[in-house]
């Protein structure tokens, strides 16, 4: 059973990474968002049968926030494969959507802006504008960094670390989908709110549970375990992002950001003093070894 769930996995991900297959998923969105924005300049003009235009908004800035969702929803897939690769890579993608996340909200917040702009009216807002696309430029930044610094978990038994995070992964892609499903099936007929991002977000957070566990099965050390529960932190903190107001959730993924870089700087040089402690004590080691044989060649010289 698990190697089958491994196969399907993989039979996904290599489909979905086909380069054919990437252009046709970026041609759909870009027919899908185009579809849209054609909508919603029709309702404006009023020239959209009502049953059609009942779900639709009047400001077209609704279809860049609409753009942004579609390139969010890639994204999460592309997270949930990074997942099988490395625990690390995910949280850099994780600090990539919450940056696109950032721009989306000020996107959202620019459409509520009146015109012409009066500054002693309109002043909180775009204060709350400039924190959150500030902070996206600054999780842009930091993502940089954390590329340079981030660390590596090496497992003793990797083939079958690799295959639990490959049948974890196909779980999530399936809840993934089916938010999604329940999302397109409410917003085009109730109207509702779409919730896929959030209830995806939740149930990363007790994936990355089930992660610090079973990598604890495959190398228990607490180096390790501290490392996973400290993503599994900054899934948190992303999952918040997403339910508080804009500039609040920009101040959360920026401190989220800084935390995993952090995280990944200690990781890193944790590491690098125990590997020179490690050369230090084989040094010691040797010169010992090289003193010990010096006196027995001088014992044995003189016992000649």
């Amino acid at each position: 059973m698990l190697m089958f769930l491994v196969a399907v996995f993989d039979r996904v991900r290599a489909l979905w990474e086909r380069k054919e297959n990437s252009r046709r998923v970026f041609a759909l969105l870009l027919a899908v968002f185009s579809v849209y924005l054609a909508c919603v300049l029709l309702k404006r003009l009023g020239a959209l049968p009502l049953d059609l235009a009942e779900h639709l908004p009047l400001d077209p800035f609704a279809a860049v926030r609409f753009a942004f969702t579609l390139i969010l929803v890639v994204e999460f897939v592309e997270l949930i494969f990074a997942l099988s690769d490395s625990v690390a890579l995910a949280a850099g993608k994780q600090m990539e959507i919450m940056a696109l996340l950032l721009l989306r909200g000020a996107f959202a917040d620019i459409s509520l802006l009146s015109s012409p702009l009066v500054l002693e009216r309109d002043w909180p807002l775009l204060a709350q504008i400039g924190i959150t696309a500030v902070s996206g430029i600054l999780l842009f930044l930091i993502r940089i960094f954390y590329a340079r610094w981030h660390y590596i978990q090496n497992y003793k038994d990797m083939r079958g670390y690799v295959k639990a995070k490959k049948c974890i992964g196909l779980v999530l892609l399936c809840i993934f989908c089916g938010a999604l499903g329940r999302d397109l099936y409410v917003v085009t007929v109730t109207g509702g709110e779409p919730v896929a991002f959030h209830v995806f977000c939740t149930v990363l957070i007790f994936a990355d549970i089930m992660l610090v566990l079973v990598g604890q099965y495959f190398t228990p050390s607490f180096k390790a375990t501290f490392r996973n529960f400290g993503f599994a932190v900054c899934t948190l903190l992303l999952r918040l992002s997403l339910g508080a107001p804009h500039h609040v959730g920009a101040l959360i993924c920026l401190w989220a950001g800084l935390y995993l870089l952090a995280l990944s700087w200690s990781l890193a040089r944790f590491e690098r003093l125990h590997h020179g402690r490690a050369r230090l004590e084989d040094a010691i080691g040797v010169r010992r070894r090289g003193k010990a044989r010096g006196r027995r060649s001088v014992l044995r010289f003189r016992g000649a």
